[in-house]
């Protein structure tokens, strides 16, 4: 195992001196059988709530619809849809390489927008991940449990009947000077922010 010495200097400019001693704390990259078994072991010894339903609107890229899929699996939510997006013969082909099985492990499908606005009333609460005129920071709002996430599509978002359906928005701040950030970006920050709060 690596051993760590000699002085780091730290961004606050305090200077951090390591004790040769002092093993590496990383650890070795799990893969493979390793990593199946440690997923395995941490599903069946810990009982985790639901992760919140998944709403897409809009969506184009089936890229990114591929990887909806993967964060819901990695973050405990069992149901995606796909509102008013592309539901062609290769958009699902290519959705299916970039979910890399998760597809199998999610109840997942399309419908249209309208179809969706008619049975919303039992979802709620909708949470949009938006920026908006009434949106708060994801650092200061307390996310109910359960509660359902809608995401808009890469350009413009989600469409304006539907977030009149959301019960709340959050934004993700960002600190750049770009204001916004891919869409599935800020859906894996808003699920483990859930996730988080609602942690046993």
């Amino acid at each position: 195992m690596e051993r760590l010495q000699g002085k780091y200097a730290c961004p606050n400019g305090d200077v951090w001196e390591a004790n040769m001693n002092t093993p590496a704390t990383a650890g070795e990259q799990l893969e493979g059988q390793a990593l199946y078994k440690r997923q395995k072991v941490l599903r069946e010894r810990r009982p985790f709530p639901i992760g919140p339903a998944i709403f897409a609107a809009g969506l184009q890229a089936p890229e990114n619809m591929g990887s909806v899929l993967r964060l819901a699996d990695a973050a405990g939510s069992q149901r995606v849809f796909f509102v008013g997006s592309n539901n062609s013969p290769s958009t699902q082909t290519r959705l299916r390489r970039t979910a890399r099985n998760c597809d199998a492990f999610i109840e997942w499908k399309f419908c249209a927008l309208d179809e969706f606005i008619k049975q919303s009333d039992q979802f709620q609460p909708l949470v949009a991940i938006e920026l908006t005129t009434d949106s708060k920071s994801i650092f200061e709002v307390s996310l109910p449990n359960p509660c359902a996430f809608v995401i808009g599509s890469e350009r413009y978002g989600i469409p304006e009947t539907l977030l009149a359906k959301c019960r709340q928005a959050m934004h993700i701040p960002m600190y750049g000077v770009n204001g916004s950030m891919n869409v599935t970006h800020a859906l894996a920050i808003a699920l483990f922010e859930w996730r988080r709060q609602h942690s046993t």
